[in-house]
Order: C-alpha cells, then structure tokens, then sequence
C-alpha cells in the first residue's frame, strides 16, 4: 500500500544519512563529533543511496508518481545537501545529473512542480551555506576549506532569474494561490 511504501521511505533515512555526526538544527549531518566535515566517502555514500532509493521508485518521487509525507521528511536534508556539500569537497554536487540522475531529477521536480515547497517552503542555497560560516551550528569554528570554496557566494546573491524561470516562478504561485 501506499502507506506503508511512505512510512519505508521515510524509514530509509536513518539508515541513510550519517548516524555519527555531530547534532546540528542547522547543519545536520554534516560535521564530525571534532567539528570536521565528514569524509567526502561518506557523502557520496549517502546520495548514491538516496539516488538508489529514488530510482527505485516508479517516478521521480521517493514513492513514485505522487508527491508523499516521504518526500517531505527527505526535503530539508537533500535541500541543504545540495547547497552545503559542494563547500566541503571538490566535485561534490548532489545535483550532478550524471552521477546522481533521480537525485537531479527529484530536486528539480521538487522546485517545479510542488507549489507548496517552491513558494512556501524551499530556502535560497546562500542561506544553507551562510549557516557554514557560523560557529556554534556544528563546525565547532569555520573550517578554512569551507570558506575558500564560499568566494562566490555574493555573485549568486545578485542573479537574475531569466525570462523563463520568471516565467515558471510565476505560475508556481498562481497554483499555490490557487490551492
């Protein structure tokens, strides 16, 4: 059943993500007990299993066709996973297309077509990697690898969305206003 398929989903969190890092509202998942970011390995390991678990599915949600409770419990982890990791390691991006293809595909269906998270509920990736810079969420002090790789976090500060993505944006809102 359905069910049963969303509380399975869900579940595979546990198993997933690193059970010995350090705790963190804002950072989770992320640091080791010392303060370190975790071993680039242990990433990957972590989203080759979460693109596993959502190639499993029949669509690009954890549970298929249908946006579910799964996706939602998945949401604020990948989100930050996605704007964060690429600071830790180089040619770490859990939006590769290549190497992570159904983690590509959820995020961006996440972001096009969930009204409710597009608008209400899905964070600007500076944000996610501003918590990087503070002491006290988990870093234990900013590791200087961390912000080295921040240099250009201003210039996406300032991007303009194009024609297109306005475009989208747009009716994302009319649809959530709409609900």
């Amino acid at each position: 059943s359905i069910k049963n398929d969303v509380i399975n989903k869900a579940r595979q969190f546990q198993n997933i993500f690193p059970s010995k890092s350090r705790p963190s509202s804002r950072a989770a998942f992320l640091f080791d007990w010392g303060g370190e970011p975790l071993w680039k390995s242990e990433f990957e390991s972590v989203l080759s299993e979460t693109d596993a678990l959502l190639g499993s599915s029949c669509g690009p949600f954890f549970c298929g066709e249908s946006f579910t409770a799964a996706d939602i419990a998945w949401v604020p982890f990948l989100e930050r996973y996605a704007a964060q990791l690429p600071c830790f390691h180089d040619g770490l991006n859990p939006r590769d297309a290549t190497t992570y293809p159904h983690l590509n595909k959820w995020c961006k269906v996440m972001e096009t077509t969930v009204p409710a998270y597009a608008c209400r509920v899905r964070g600007h990736p500076s944000s996610c990697q501003k918590v990087l810079t503070m002491a006290g969420y988990g870093n234990g002090g900013v590791p200087p690898a961390v912000v080295r790789r921040m240099d250009d976090l201003g210039m996406e500060e300032g991007w303009v969305q194009t024609e297109e993505e306005r475009c989208r944006d747009h009716g994302l809102w009319d649809e959530y206003r709409d609900t």
